[in-house]
């Protein structure tokens, strides 16, 4: 984890053209690898371990595709921002058979009615 980089930063990959064109979508991590997520009408995903430098050495090779930083800080998730409640406890079922069946009473799976 990069000391320095708390959390993920989000980016596009643009190329300057007339109009300029946003390509991708993607992500730095904390750890430093690179998500890329390919707009079109054929998306994909691709994620470069070695972090931003590999991924604009593969895909960004000309001065016409570069990697704009977004601004907008990652939303916090909602478990961070509401203050802590009861935990909701945890109903143990009995597991299913092959064949999707309640083990315990031969019911169609899951059967809340055997659970403790």
């Amino acid at each position: 984890m990069n000391p320095l980089q708390p959390q993920a930063r989000l980016f596009r990959l643009v190329r300057h053209t007339n109009p300029t064109a946003i390509l991708a979508e993607g992500v730095e991590w904390s750890d430093g690898a690179a998500t890329l997520r390919w707009r079109g009408p054929w998306p994909s995903t691709a994620t470069w371990d070695a972090g931003i430098p590999a991924l604009l050495a593969t895909q960004a090779p000309d001065a016409r595709t570069q990697l704009h930083w977004t601004h907008e800080p990652l939303p916090t998730p909602p478990e961070d921002r509401t203050p802590p409640t009861e935990p909701t406890p945890t109903i143990w079922l009995p597991p299913p058979t092959p064949e999707g069946l309640c083990s315990h009473c031969g019911r169609p799976w899951p059967c809340l009615s055997c659970g403790p």
